[in-house]
């Protein structure tokens, strides 16, 4: 019911910014077990010297492009590893919410079907959206107004993507 009465107050009627605290850390730590997992299963050698993922991302983008590419890919995996797991804990949580899309959408530019990619960032950007990610592991409960837009973006996106 709270969805439909923050639709009808205009997003203005005071929801729990608890259940937004608890889906950044569930989304920023299934994200360093994402990224983690993905350093072991060929990540950490897609885009090296002479593979086919690099003579791929040749074709795609130039040579020129694509060595820029392979040059901050095995950097980019280890930040953008770090920066989910500070997303988890709430250390900084907005600057480590851009530095998990930016890495996320990187993936773009190499994976054949990145739908789990567009998930992710269309969640994240939710996120972004939201005026109160908290803060550690705490979640709060007071009713707030800051996560009203942000919650019910999530709502929207996520039964549209499973509904469709």
């Amino acid at each position: 019911m709270w969805f439909f009465d923050a639709l009808a107050s205009g997003f203005t009627r005071p929801t729990d910014p608890g259940r937004l605290q608890l889906f950044r850390i569930v989304f920023g730590t299934v994200l360093t077990a994402r990224f983690t997992l993905a350093l072991g299963q060929g990540g950490w050698g897609r885009l090296a010297p002479n593979s086919l993922s690099l003579r791929l991302a040749e074709q795609r983008f130039g040579p020129h492009r694509a060595r820029l590419l392979a040059t901050v890919y095995r950097p980019a995996l280890l930040v953008r590893t770090t920066a989910a797991l500070a997303l988890a804990l709430g250390a900084a949580p907005r600057l480590a919410l851009l530095v998990v899309l930016a890495g996320a959408a990187m993936e773009l530019l190499y994976l054949k079907s990145p739908n789990a990619v567009r998930y992710t960032l269309l969640t994240g950007t939710c996120l972004l959206l939201a005026g109160d990610l908290g803060h550690g592991l705490s979640i709060e409960h007071a009713p707030s107004a800051a996560n009203t837009w942000a919650q019910c973006l999530l709502v929207l996106i996520t039964t549209d993507i499973y509904w469709n």
